[in-house]
């Protein structure tokens, strides 16, 4: 048998599927039971001389660049010390100094000034060639080495790798600080003797920020006794300030200067005092957004909270949560356009109160859509113009009445207390200040006898003046949520002195359109439990998110007013249209459901008894007793004006009521 070790294969062998090897002959065959040649396979691996020089390249890489730094830092400080050297001899920093060579008294210092650095030099030079003898005499004496050997060079040549290691480093640290001028020795920021504020982006340490603060506070004439860096929180430096012959108000009356000294964002300065010790506050320099990796929150499901357990609605600066108590609580919401009033504060509270077993809500607003995305799961359909304001306040302080007879009856205490039977009613008012006198009248009733009877309310606004809310209420109120707000409000809402002690939410800005949101949904809050100056993230509830738990929570069924409440306030008409959640006519719903009876009807005009008659058909529970004259009253104050000739009509000449595309107009 051949045992040809290179046989030719035939031209149709797929030779990509052959293991490379060689073929192995055994010396001794007996008692193998294989064939006689075999094919050992080995494993394909680099040359050792190409792995060789694979890491030599490497190596190569790494240290050409580590040559190419070090002589980039070596020649950038030597052409600096040059350039510093000729000032120093020259005397130029002198003469900076003096104002320049005006006079021939100017000329003499300057003379004197060269002569003493070069005698300095001088000495300079002596001292070091007599270290570098003492030491080639030491080599020579204790370490048995030729006189007239190396042994000489060995001094000058240590002391010259020191010297170049010094420029080398000087240059490294110049390229590091590249603000800083040929004729500058050290950068403004590390001189210790300098008191020029810098950046807080330049610090690389707790050490420097302390002096980064150090020197902003001092330029802007506040003294201190301490600086002491407490660390670094994610999103802002916290720090530790004892005051010298300065207060907290002086701090914050400077906050805006501080900003740029410290060059971090408008309003990124904020002040903490201690109210043990007067002298002592904190600062919080935020280089960022503090919220912005807030986890999304989730919509709770249906009749699954009590509104007498604290709830999770955002949370602090310092990383803990805000948990509010709503029951009890009598809200205000202050905030300029675009500060998240209504999409942020409301949209949170609303969503935890209508997830309640034993709370029902209502949604005033007399001007805009209030919390439309809530229809379905208040307790009333969305109450909108001032007429429908002033009657449903009218119901609620009936009710407020009653409810101390209800109370009473049923041995709750001294405050209601809210179950599924009896839940607790809370009225949420956006846009407070656009309400007539009357409903700010009643609403200011409701506020303060409201309480005791389990009825609460949250309003908001953009401003917080008496004039605005109809008298000097602020101070009612026993939680005060201040968004992106004027300076004014500041005093009235949160009390005097409030921004001395660092509560700016006047630094706070809006967001500028839906991408820019700036410190949309960021607040201060005063209430119980919350009295220091942070920064507080309202949860960001979407749209989406809110209309697909209001649909389960219609489906599982919401609470509605007692009928011990509205028997106590001679209300029970209103309980047979609890199911069906009654509507009570407002400014706009009037209109709209006048459009609706015509469109059913299908005309476009319709004298005025007829559109009551039409109206009744509609909705009996509403418009079941409405009078044509009390008809036309309500579309007159809806904006409808009075009713006009309509020509020939159902047999009639010219009668009196409206027409469709007048009413459409208003909508």
């Amino acid at each position: 048998m051949s045992l040809d070790q290179h046989p030719e294969f035939p031209n149709d062998w797929d030779l990509s599927k052959v293991i490379p090897g060689e073929l192995h002959v055994p010396d001794d065959l007996s008692g193998e039971d294989i064939a006689p040649g075999i094919v050992v396979p080995y494993e394909a691996r680099p040359a050792v001389l190409s792995t060789t020089g694979s890491a030599a390249m490497v190596v190569a890489a790494k240290t050409g660049r580590a040559c190419g730094l070090t002589a980039r830092w070596f020649f950038t400080g030597a052409r600096s010390v040059s350039v510093l050297g000729w000032r120093y001899v020259r005397a130029h920093d002198l003469q900076e100094v003096i104002g320049g060579m005006s006079k021939s008294g100017d000329w003499n210092k300057v003379d004197i000034v060269r002569k003493k650095r070069w005698k300095f030099l001088g000495w300079a030079s002596g001292i070091t060639a007599g270290l570098n003898l003492a030491g080639w005499w030491a080599l020579v004496k204790f370490a048995g080495m030729t006189a007239v050997d190396w042994s000489w060079k060995i001094p000058p040549t240590l002391t010259a790798a020191v010297a170049a290691a010094a420029v080398t480093l000087y240059g490294r640290y110049r390229i590091n600080n590249p603000g800083i001028a040929p004729e500058q020795f050290i950068a403004e920021h590390d001189d210790p003797n300098s008191d020029e504020p810098f950046p807080l982006a330049v610090c690389q340490s707790p050490g420097q920020v302390e002096e980064c603060v150090s020197r902003a506070l001092a330029w802007e004439g506040i003294g201190t006794r301490a600086v002491r860096a407490l660390g670094f929180r994610g999103k802002f430096w916290e720090i530790d300030v004892v005051l010298k012959g300065s207060t907290p108000g002086k701090v914050n009356a400077v906050c805006e200067q501080l900003d740029t000294h410290f060059d971090i964002k408008q309003g990124g300065t904020l002040i903490d005092p201690d109210p043990q010790a007067s002298a002592h506050i904190v600062l919080r320099l935020v280089t960022g957004n503090p919220f912005d990796d807030m986890p999304k929150p989730r919509v709770h499901a249906p009749n699954s909270l009590d509104i007498a357990d604290a709830h999770h609605f955002g949370r602090c600066m310092d990383g803990s949560d805000l948990t509010l108590v709503i029951e009890g609580q009598r809200i205000l919401v202050i905030g300029v356009s675009g500060a998240a009033k209504s999409t942020g504060v409301l949209r949170d509270l609303a969503e935890v109160i209508t997830a309640c077993h034993n709370a029902i809500a209502l949604d005033f607003d007399p001007v805009k859509d209030g919390l439309r995305e809530f229809e379905g799961v208040m307790a009333a359909p969305p109450i909108r113009g001032n007429k429908a304001c002033e009657e449903w306040l009218e119901y609620l302080v009936k009710m407020a009445k009653g409810r101390n007879v209800v109370r009473n009856r049923l041995g709750m205490g001294d405050t209601w207390v809210a179950t599924k039977k009896h839940p607790a009613i809370v009225g949420f008012f956006d846009e407070f200040i656009y309400m007539s006198p009357l409903a700010k009248e009643r609403f200011i009733e409701l506020l303060r006898i409201g309480k005791q009877s389990g009825i609460y309310v949250i309003a908001a606004g953009q401003d917080a003046t008496s004039d605005a809310m109809g008298d000097a209420i602020a101070d009612t109120f026993t939680a005060k949520i201040m968004l992106a707000s004027r300076w004014d409000d500041i005093r009235i809402v949160l009390g005097q002195g409030a921004a001395a002690k660092g509560f700016r939410p006047d630094r706070l800005v809006p967001a500028q359109n839906k991408d820019i949101k700036n410190d949309a949904g960021q607040s201060y809050i005063k209430g119980p439990g919350l009295d220091r100056p942070l920064l507080y993230g309202w949860n960001e509830h979407s749209r989406s998110g809110i209309q697909q738990a209001v649909a389960d929570r219609k489906a599982a069924g919401r609470p509605w007013f007692d009928r011990d409440t509205l028997q106590a306030a001679g209300l029970l008409h209103l309980a047979d249209g609890g199911a069906q959640q009654q509507r009570i006519p407002g400014d706009r719903q009037i209109v709209v459901d006048a459009i609706e009876a015509m469109a059913e009807a299908g005309v476009d005009r319709m004298k005025t008894e007829a559109l009551a008659e039409a109206l009744a058909e509609l909705a009996p529970d509403v418009y079941g007793d409405l009078p044509a004259a009390e008809l036309r009253k309500l579309l007159k104050e809806a904006g409808a004006g009075s009713p006009v000739t309509l020509g020939y009509l159902n047999g009639e000449s010219n009668p009196r009521g409206f027409k469709l595309e007048a009413l459409t107009v208003l909508t």
